[in-house]
């Protein structure tokens, strides 16, 4: 009998210890194109420095999480970058959707330089 109150606590000890952490489920998406997933944007936990990418359908899935509050930084190459805060909950998963829009590129510092080809040269064109 006292072998089977050890096992018993012991069983009870190893569930509690394993619902202690929490897991964060997400989507992104194109805010251009009518929210249609992006595929491969990062997304990163500011605070622990985790970091994953969306599959193909913009979903991204962070595991093992303590409890507690963090920030979510969403980004993707020519999207502005997006931080939000999220707080994880052991015991059930924290979801996000984001929506990126894409961002503004500026051309006020591009100077293009060209030369015209004379017979036998090859044309010039340069960037700075």
């Amino acid at each position: 009998m006292k072998h089977l109150v050890t096992i018993i606590l012991f069983a009870f000890s190893s569930l509690s210890f394993s619902q202690n952490t929490g897991m964060l489920i997400g989507k992104i998406m194109d805010n251009e194109l009518q929210n249609s997933p992006l595929v491969m944007a990062q997304v990163t936990i500011k605070e622990t420095a985790t970091q994953t990418n969306t599959d193909l359908t913009g979903m991204f899935v962070i595991e093992n999480l303590k409890a507690g509050d963090y920030t979510l930084v969403c980004g993707f190459a020519g999207y502005e970058t997006q931080e939000i805060n999220v707080h994880v909950d052991a015991l059930e998963p924290a979801e996000v959707k984001v929506s990126l829009a894409a961002s503004t590129v500026s051309f006020g510092d591009l100077a293009l330089l060209s030369s015209t080809a004379k017979k036998d040269e090859t044309p010039f064109i340069a960037a700075n």
